[in-house]
């Protein structure tokens, strides 16, 4: 008996000793995650990536410039100062929710009416599945299915060009339905990031200066509002997988899991990038597994999975059964790890290349050959930078801050009309009788909104960095989930192709350790000017007893 006692007593103290070191690397794994943000925000004080384009000519090509802008540095401190002060004094006695309703209203005018006045139809791979839905409505899809055709090429596009045609079933073929759901799904990702800060942090002043700080993101989603390319769709599923994964963590009921599951293979279907957010949430499940060391803890991944299985084997029976239809393999997915560090050919680093074209046509559409052609590529390149490593920095390094330096995060790009504004005389016509979304596009406002943008990205950033920092101590995992996911785009869009607005879903999502971030500073600012103040009095005091 007292053997059996002994035996327990040491396993656990393996254990304890164990979770002591998860722990330790949790905390650790967090405060480097911070320290990344960080960088990136103080960069983003000094180095502004930017495009040369206009209203009229759409080019991709990222410039940078740097400049050590002290009215800028200014213009942030008191940007600080007047969020801090509004929720303090001007907006004590309001709570967050209606701070909150009222955004929310003010966003649904706003958004509604850039998606009206603008009246931008979809274009290049927008157009592609605009097209590709209408001719599934006709039962025409065969011709993209075609060897060499778009949806041969790209068969993950299939899901959204499935979500696009069951819209245009229902209300009708035009593309500004499509729009009007990515209104909806702006208006919902506002009040989903405010739930799960709600979840986070349970501190009222926190989720007013979300609130605050949602009102200037508020303008990149009006611009993403006419990218009809199931980004924010997208980003609406896997935030509400996000928030039942969150569920869990709180109550370990289980069903939060399999409906989490159910959301993320969604999201996954109208958009790809989503398997990052897909990949926290497992390696945030794993964790909980680990620190809980439980025998039953180990069916969370399969109750998790399960739900992700369930609407990928329905997805594919539907497909088959109903409307015979398989879909090909399409490029192999290691050609994308190749055009990410391909010799940029126009556009910048890691940005798109023709290069996925070429390797399939090369291979004859045979996805083994093109394999191992992309491969070869592969070794050749990462044995030229082995060879040339001041190559290798620079491409890296404006591979990253073409990604994550630009403050528009390319959505004012996306409402730009480009060929339709010289090919299409009446929307040209259009557009010149409305001057003013003209010079929101390219002229005098949009040089403010630029502006507005990198007062954005330089807060968001430093004060996400410091809120993480602050809250790498709290071994709370849903405090982890939102970081990991984070840090997952980083190293995504290194390996991968980029693009600036790739990211912005990743940038969103610390909108809650902004908040919290500023929350901590002001704090922090009132206790040390506090102390100041009471120095200078005793010192006042000392003074004044010395005279006497």
């Amino acid at each position: 008996m007292e053997e059996k006692i002994v035996k327990n007593v040491e396993k656990e103290n393996i254990n304890n000793k164990f979770q002591l070191v998860i722990n330790f690397l949790q905390k650790f794994f967090l405060k480097v995650i911070s320290i990344l943000i960080g960088i990136i925000g103080v960069l983003s004080i000094f180095i502004t990536a930017y495009f040369n384009s206009t209203y009229f000519d759409k080019n991709e090509k990222t410039f940078f410039k740097c400049d050590i802008n002290i009215f800028e540095i200014i213009i942030v401190i008191l940007s600080v100062f007047i969020i801090i002060l509004l929720n303090k004094k001007i907006f004590k006695k309001v709570s967050s929710k209606i701070l909150l309703i009222l955004l929310l209203i003010f966003d649904i005018f706003v958004f509604f009416f850039w998606v009206k006045t603008l009246k931008l139809a979809p274009n290049a791979d927008q157009n592609k599945i605009n097209k590709m839905a209408i001719a599934f409505l006709d039962g025409k899809l065969g011709e993209y299915l075609k060897t060499g055709e778009y949806l041969f090429m790209f068969p993950y596009q299939f899901g959204l060009t499935y979500f696009v045609s069951a819209i245009y079933k229902i209300f009708g073929r035009n593309f500004i339905y499509i729009e009007y759901i990515n209104i909806l799904c702006s208006i919902l990702n506002i009040f989903l990031i405010y739930y799960i800060s709600k979840l986070l942090f349970k501190n009222e002043d926190v989720q007013k200066i979300l609130v605050l700080l949602l009102i200037p993101f508020s303008l990149y989603l009006m611009f993403l509002n006419v990218f009809f390319y199931g980004n924010i769709i997208g980003l609406t599923l896997a935030l509400i997988a996000v928030l039942f994964t969150m569920y869990y963590l709180n109550n370990d009921k289980k069903y939060n899991l399999f409906l989490a599951g159910i959301f993320i293979s969604l999201s996954i279907l109208i958009k790809t990038n989503y398997y990052i957010f897909l990949c926290g949430i497992l390696l945030v499940l794993i964790l909980d597994i680990i620190k809980k060391w439980k025998l039953k803890t180990l069916c969370i991944i399969p109750i998790f999975l399960i739900g992700y299985f369930i609407i990928n084997l329905g997805y594919s029976g539907l497909l088959k059964y109903k409307y015979n239809l398989e879909l090909p393999d399409g490029i192999p997915m290691i050609t994308y790890v190749y055009m990410g560090m391909a010799e940029s050919t126009g556009m910048s680093s890691g940005w798109y290349t023709e290069d996925l074209f070429e390797i399939y046509e090369e291979s004859n559409y045979n996805n083994d050959l093109a394999t191992k052609i992309a491969k070869e590529k592969i070794l050749n390149r990462l044995q030229y930078f082995s060879e040339n490593p001041k190559d290798f920095y620079n491409y890296y390094s404006e591979k990253i801050g073409t990604t994550w330096l630009n403050p528009t995060f390319q959505t004012i790009w996306v409402s730009l009309p480009g060929a339709k504004y010289t090919t299409n005389p009446d929307y040209a016509n259009y557009l010149n009788y409305h001057q003013k979304i003209l010079n929101m596009l390219s002229g005098e406002y949009y040089k403010i909104e630029e502006y507005i943008f990198n007062i954005c990205q330089i807060i968001i950033f430093i004060f996400s960095a410091i809120g993480l920092f602050i809250d790498s101590k709290d071994l709370d995992l849903k405090k982890a989930l939102i970081p990991i996911i984070f840090f997952g785009g980083f190293l995504f869009h290194i390996i991968w192709e980029t693009k600036a607005l790739y990211v912005i879903q990743y940038y969103f999502i610390l909108l809650p350790f902004s908040a919290y971030g500023l929350n901590e500073f002001s704090y922090g600012f009132k206790n040390v000017l506090n102390k100041l103040i009471q120095k200078l009095k005793d010192k006042k005091e000392i003074l004044d007893n010395n005279k006497s």
